[in-house]
């Protein structure tokens, strides 16, 4: 089974120099906003892009001592450029609603049998 499948996280370590750490992006936009977040906060990083890559093009490597920092920046930008789960205002409302009636009547039913 393959590892990397179920590893959801967008960085790894750097392949030949464990010194340091990769955080990649599929988008431009991500990568710029990510770029913009280490230079406001004056970390150090190594930017590249690979055309050839289907997925990921866009990589960022940066001293493995500041990737705890980092990696608050990268949730960050990810954030920014999430999309919801179920995009539909109506649907994802309604799937609210029914879920606090299931509880609600789950506790009613609780109550009434103790």
């Amino acid at each position: 089974m393959n590892l990397e499948a179920l590893d959801f996280t967008n960085w790894r370590e750097h392949p030949s120099d464990n010194r340091y750490t990769v955080f990649f992006f599929k988008t431009e936009k991500e990568s710029n906003y990510f770029e913009n977040l280490l230079k406001i906060n004056k970390l150090w990083f190594e930017a590249n892009i690979d055309d050839e890559e289907p997925k990921y093009k866009f990589y960022f490597a940066v001293h493995k001592l500041d990737t705890t920092a980092i990696v608050k920046l990268n949730n960050r930008t990810l954030g920014e450029f999430r999309k919801p789960s179920i995009e539909n205002n109506y649907l994802r409302y309604g799937l609210i609603l029914m879920m606090m009636v299931i509880m609600t009547l789950a506790i009613i039913g609780f109550l009434k049998s103790a």
